[in-house]
């Protein structure tokens, strides 16, 4: 039996198969952003030419595929959501659109016009209830079905297609809320997406509870209807086997899980490659990495600190608040697909925009009219035109010449020259974007090796790392599709949280442990449709912790099984270790409190066998393919090509020079040289 993970990019869908032997195959095809699931069936279709096997008999062969998808955050990002409706408490209509005291926080204080914010729930689709859940739990005002009944009859008219529900202190009690949502669902039909917030995100914090309920909602019926499509293409191709979904929190999970919580789709293919990146370090014995992945349409930086992938409770999609816990990636529309035009004030600006999948960069012959970094590429001799995703596109590089022109002759440029600015361009801003989770932070790039992985990562990551003085830059051996190769060590999980709000000196340790019982009921609940029982799961519990009176919190690991007052001392004083260890300061004297109770549930996988390749000596000349004229600081130099398939561990190369590799190009200035690690691994260092 094989095993596939598969990952939708903007322009390619890549998929990593692993045979009963534990070895690696990656294929490649074109995305299909008019139907996706496509997508899927035909890489696998690429995949069963590459095992010499029917499509239909591959597939009935396939045993577990694990997917990651861009389908709802390309929906929520392009604003095609589907018509959805809220329903909250009197008072609160408008939560969704003041936000934060109306503080435009995606935005630059700089931008000369900021748009006005135009909330995902139009206000004519927001309604209120009479209702009210105190703060203790204790529910004052059951719901009026009289008013809600007024209510569904108006979602009828309106023909919405998903209702978001978001009360008031909810997280306390959820009874009106769940109350709500399923007499929505009874009354408006299968069709119409119903979701609540508790069922979420059940914490204190409104705002961020009813935004997350409402991105859900939004994304819903897109996200189940492209599950049953794909479900239903694969089993009528002949797959019988084990279907499950990459979350934004890199836990895999069940297509049920997902309809019912769509939102954790949502950054879905760019949180499994940080994953794969921690354990690949544990091969390599390094711990500290920056990840750096380019595709076609964006670059998608990560931060693997001490081995550990970072984690945020909270994030910025546009001008939405997304509050579930997923892997912090920092993405900008930087890809080889990005077009390059000429901004307001006439410079070259390089995306965000995308020549995607179709029509595609102009040298790839399918319709492109616009300047892409993979045109300029192809112009400065990084990219083969003959040897491009295994010889099966031949590219263009009059197209490419014809498409540059339209910067290079308003600039004063030759076409040439244009193509490097249009790299040094983009090469800039992806180097902007490692800075916003590193310099920003308070993390010094310098302490951190560049982990390079995305088809088009190795053709940029040494100018990016000159540019951030990173001295060792790391291309795993399975670069082009490592966030598909990175999905075969992930765990099957879930997190799960409940707002637990108390100071320390006053916990009741019977309210922790019934609140972690009740979040264990909710795993098994969600795990039952995978066949897995309490024994089978590794439960982690933590808890967010602060000093009274400040505004972020601290995730502090609690011990496994009950929780008792020992327990809590030993908390209160490793919370202030932590809190120095990450400020340089601690306030003892000041009270801790409780905000959340954090729980996760998962299923460990048995984790890749990463197997050693060919040795050799430093000497690579038998890998030689050719000499090509490519474009450097000083213009173009005659530059050696290798053959990245006959390189063997040991080979060291010096700079200038490009290794082609049927999936992806290699470029190695001359302050650069790259040694062949025993896994296959390149590694390139500063000289």
């Amino acid at each position: 039996m094989y095993k596939a993970c598969i990952d939708i990019g903007g322009t390619f869908t890549d998929c990593v198969v692993s045979d009963e032997q534990g070895n690696f195959e990656q294929f490649k095809a074109p995305s299909t952003p008019k139907e996706f699931s496509q997508g899927v069936l035909d890489v696998l279709g690429v995949a069963a030419k590459g095992y010499g096997k029917d499509k239909e008999a591959f597939i009935s062969q396939l045993g577990l595929i694990i997917h990651g998808s861009t389908v709802a955050t390309n929906a929520v990002v392009t604003r095609n959501i589907s018509k959805t409706a809220l329903i909250t408490t009197t008072g609160f209509r408008d939560i969704l659109e003041m936000r934060r005291a109306l503080k435009i926080e995606t935005k630059s204080m700089y931008e000369a016009i900021i748009p006005p914010y135009e909330p995902i729930v139009p206000r004519y689709l927001r309604f209120t209830l009479e209702e009210e859940t105190r703060f203790d739990g204790e529910v004052s005002k059951p719901i009026n079905r009289a008013e809600l009944k007024l209510v569904i009859e108006k979602l009828k008219r309106e023909k919405v297609e998903a209702v978001a529900v978001c009360f008031i202190n909810s997280y306390a009690n959820p009874q009106n809320e769940k109350e709500t949502a399923e007499l929505c669902q009874k009354f408006l039909g299968e069709d119409v997406f119903v979701t609540y917030s508790c069922d979420i995100l059940p914490t204190m914090g409104e705002y961020a509870r009813l935004s997350t309920a409402v991105i859900s909602a939004s994304i819903g019926p897109i996200v189940s209807k492209y599950m049953g499509k794909l479900e239903r293409g694969l089993q009528k191709a002949g797959f019988n086997g084990q279907l499950l979904i990459m979350q934004a929190n890199q836990f895999a999970q069940s297509v049920e899980a997902i309809k019912r919580k769509p939102v954790y789709l949502i950054g879905s293919g760019p949180s499994a490659a940080p994953a794969g990146g921690a354990f690949l370090g544990e091969v390599l014995g390094e711990s500290n990495f920056i990840g750096a992945d380019m595709g076609g349409t964006t670059f998608d930086a990560s931060l693997i600190k001490q081995g550990e992938v970072t984690l945020t409770p909270g994030v910025w999609l546009n001008d939405e608040r997304l509050g579930v816990k997923v892997v912090d990636v920092q993405s900008i529309g930087a890809g080889g697909g990005s077009i390059a035009w000429i901004g307001p004030l006439g410079l070259l600006r390089v995306g965000p925009q995308s020549a995607g999948a179709d029509p595609g960069p102009c040298c790839f012959n399918k319709g492109g009219t616009e300047p892409t970094v993979a045109d300029a590429a192809v112009i400065l001799g990084y990219i083969p035109t003959d040897g491009f995703w295994y010889g099966k596109m031949e590219l263009n590089v009059d197209f490419a010449r014809a498409a540059v022109k339209k910067v290079a002759e308003p600039l004063g440029m030759t076409i040439e020259e244009a193509s490097q600015a249009i790299m040094t361009t983009v090469n800039s801003s992806m180097a902007n974007g490692i800075t916003e989770i590193t310099t920003k932070k308070g993390v010094d790039v310098r302490d951190f090796s560049m982990l390079a992985f995305g088809g088009a990562t190795p053709l940029c990551c040494a100018f990016i790392a000159d540019l951030l003085n990173i001295d060792k830059v790391i291309i795993p051996n399975y670069a082009p599709s490592f966030s598909a190769w990175s999905m075969f060590s992930l765990d099957i999980g879930r997190d799960y949280l409940r707002s637990y709000i108390s100071k320390i000196e006053n916990a009741d340790t019977n309210e922790i442990n019934r609140l972690f019982e009740d979040m264990i009921a909710e795993t098994l609940s969600e795990f039952e449709v995978l066949d897995i029982s309490r024994k089978d799961l590794t439960l982690t519990r933590s808890a967010d912790v602060r000093y009274v009176g400040q505004y972020h919190e601290i995730e502090m690991g609690l011990p496994d099984g009950e929780i008792i007052g020992a327990d809590i001392e030993k908390l209160t004083n490793e919370f202030h270790r932590k809190h120095n260890d990450l400020y340089t300061f601690s306030l003892p004297w000041v009270s801790v409190e409780f905000r959340n109770l954090r729980l996760i549930a998962k299923v460990k996988r048995q984790k890749i066998n990463v197997k050693k390749v060919e040795a050799g000596t430093e000497d690579a000349s038998s890998a030689m393919k050719r000499m090509r004229p490519c474009y450097f600081s000083e213009g173009f130099i005659d530059t050696q090509i290798y053959d990245g398939k006959k390189l063997k561990a040991g080979n060291m190369i010096l700079g200038p020079a490009v290794i082609e590799e049927p999936l992806t190009t290699v470029v190695i200035p001359q302050n650069f040289q790259c040694k062949v690690d025993d896994f296959g691994n390149y590694i390139m260092r500063r000289v």
